[in-house]
């Protein structure tokens, strides 16, 4: 039998009966109000150090009777094992009859995410602010996550970046929006720090989110240029005078994006198609020549002829991922429809005949710096892999659509948390092989080494303060030790 030519039109839903109303139906419970309810004042193991410092900044931003639950929800988090549901946030945490009132600070926070992240943006330009001559560096980039189940806000069929043997080309979910920092660590490279995300909803959505909660579409690019003008604001607000510059992938090089953030003063990084449409740049006006000076030049620039062309390609040394590599690359100024100002493009060869072409809008910036910005950009792929692996992102079983906002963004801050409260620990603090024999003991420390080492410091503060002073005993330090490593 012949096989049927797969088609590039995206599937449609398919669902099973509506499922039965949930047993806590919220209206009962507040008609029948319970006087012994137990509430939750703090999390059963609070957050120390630099994390518990970030979250209580966090928590400035929210209304005051409410904010105390939110170290408690990040505690929790940061303590949960198996599948990291919502409801295993809040076992972790010690949550108690007040379970419902941690649902509904979810939908706060997934309302004022942006007003939120504005703590860590202030904690990480006063540690790393680059100075005049300097430059921040912004990622930017989506990932879908997979959900199921009809009642789940906001999710459809988006495409699959990354399918496996046994996946499909699509899947049917959320499909995020991120925003990160992009910073260079002296010893692990570039690390990204989440700052903040978006729920990109697809257009045959909307109707009903318009009706419940007006809602209204946006695309990929109008989010993305929200989210930039959102963080520079806050940034230039900050008191910060360096330089921004945003890098992405070729699906956000268009202009609806490109021309506002040029407008801003935004250094754009990307990568172009193949088939881009460029053109040299146009002849200088003669003087007292009359009408509208040229946009584009008169001769179309074709990457691949550029590429089969084996003569003027020169050699740099960069540093990609973290390691020193040499490549051919050529490099000549264009104009595009992208823009309105001229680019610099950059094409890089990988051997073996493949290659792929950059382009900066500064057109001054060095062939160095564009290649090491498209390599740092790496970091948020790293992310998403860290995000959805070792904090469960996607997996948190909340069918509201804020909640589902909240949680993908709390994922994000644990992970830009972790890391800054990290960042300058020593090698043997972040992790001990000494029991893994068979692994390479100069291995770069994980995001998993992070996160279990700050658990581990959260457990034996509340280990050794229920013990008091016998803890000082060697015999009860090592015996702690070995309990936390396999609670963490």
């Amino acid at each position: 039998m012949a096989k049927r030519k797969r088609s590039s039109k995206p599937p449609q839903l398919q669902h099973g009966e509506k499922s039965t109303r949930s047993q806590h139906d919220k209206r009962k419970r507040l008609r029948t109000p319970n006087p012994s309810r137990k509430k939750t004042e703090e999390a059963k193991v609070p957050l120390t150090d630099d994390v518990a410092a970030i979250a209580g900044e966090m928590q400035k931003v929210l209304h005051g009777r409410i904010a105390f639950r939110l170290p408690i929800i990040l505690a929790g988090a940061i303590l949960a094992k198996g599948r990291r549901t919502a409801s295993s946030w809040f076992r972790a945490a010690g949550v108690q009859d007040d379970w419902d009132r941690f649902y509904e600070m979810l939908i706060s926070i997934g309302k004022v995410v942006a007003s939120v992240a504005t703590p860590l943006l202030k904690m990480i330009v006063a540690r790393f602010d680059p100075g005049l001559d300097g430059y921040w560096t912004m990622a930017l980039d989506d990932s879908p996550t997979k959900r199921f189940g009809r009642n789940v806000e906001g999710a459809n069929i988006h495409h699959h970046p990354t399918p496996g043997p046994a996946d499909g080309d699509w899947l049917y979910g959320h499909n995020w929006v991120c925003l990160a920092m992009l910073m260079t660590h002296p010893l692990w490279g570039v690390i990204a720090l989440p700052i903040l995300s978006m729920l990109y909803v697809r257009q045959c959505d909307i109707a009903a989110l318009d009706a419940k909660y007006g809602w209204k579409f946006q695309t990929k690019h109008q989010l993305a240029l929200q989210m930039i003008t959102r963080v520079v604001q806050i940034l230039r607000a900050l008191g910060s005078k360096a330089k921004m510059v945003v890098v992405f992938d070729g699906a956000y090089a268009a202009r609806p994006l490109m021309q506002p953030l040029l407008d801003q003063r935004i250094v754009v990084i990307s990568r172009l198609r193949s088939n881009a449409k460029l053109f040299n740049l146009p002849d200088s006006r003669k003087p007292g020549q009359r009408g509208r000076p040229r946009k584009y030049g008169t001769n179309r620039i074709s990457l691949s002829e550029r590429v089969n062309d084996r003569t003027d390609w020169l050699s740099i040394s960069y540093v990609c991922r973290g390691v020193a590599v040499l490549r051919h690359y050529k490099t000549f100024l264009a104009t595009t429809s992208l823009v309105d100002t001229p680019i610099r493009v950059v094409i890089i060869d990988f051997g073996n005949g493949q290659s792929a072409a950059y382009f900066s809008t500064n057109v001054d910036m060095s062939v160095q710096m564009i290649l090491e910005k498209v390599a740092g950009r790496w970091a948020i792929e790293e992310y998403f892999h860290d995000a959805k692996e070792i904090w469960g992102a996607g997996k948190q079983q909340v069918r509201n659509i804020w909640s589902n906002i909240a949680c993908w963004n709390l994922n994000g801050w644990l992970y830009t948390m972790i890391e800054l409260a990290s960042w300058d620990a020593e090698f043997t603090t972040l992790v001990d092989r000494s029991e893994r024999p068979w692994d390479n003991p100069d291995r770069r420390p994980s995001h998993a080494d992070r996160r279990r080492m700050i658990s581990q410091e959260m457990l034996r503060k509340r280990f050794f303060a229920a013990l008091g002073p016998e803890h000082e005993s060697p015999k009860m330090e090592t015996l702690v030790k070995d309990l936390l490593s396999l609670a963490a």
